[in-house]
């Protein structure tokens, strides 16, 4: 019995170490090239994406918005018991003046390998020109 209740723990640790919970909204580079700059409305970019994670008002720039949508990835499995969680964040910029999205892009962390090599992004920014 005592054997039964070590293997539960340890299956636990193993299952619970190669999840990876994530807080906020994944935009990915097909969803954002659905929106055009000058053309998307506030309203179409909520319907389809949400509510943003957070706005702010553009002190005295008349009727400007800007819309953040942040993703942040807890990256963990069975390494990381051994060497840590690994966050990893993204943020989605949407600026909209008069109800219409005038710019956006995205900022997101360089992913690496374990030996430290940058993992090529495909996509990654989006913006008006």
């Amino acid at each position: 019995m005592k054997r039964l209740a070590v293997l539960a723990l340890v299956m636990f640790v193993v299952v619970a170490g190669c999840s990876s919970p994530r807080t906020g909204v994944r935009i990915g580079d097909n969803t954002l090239e659905q929106f055009e700059a000058g053309v998307t409305t506030e309203a179409w970019l909520i319907a389809i994406i949400g509510e943003p994670t957070t706005w702010s008002i553009v002190q005295g720039v008349e009727d400007t918005k800007v819309y953040r949508y942040e993703l942040v990835e807890r990256k963990g499995g069975l390494m990381s018991f051994f060497s840590g969680d690994q966050l990893s964040t993204s943020v989605v910029y949407f600026i909209i003046t008069e109800g219409i999205v005038t710019r956006f892009w995205t900022d997101r962390e360089v992913e690496r390998t374990l030996t430290g090599q940058a993992v090529e992004q495909i996509g990654g920014v989006k913006a008006s020109p």
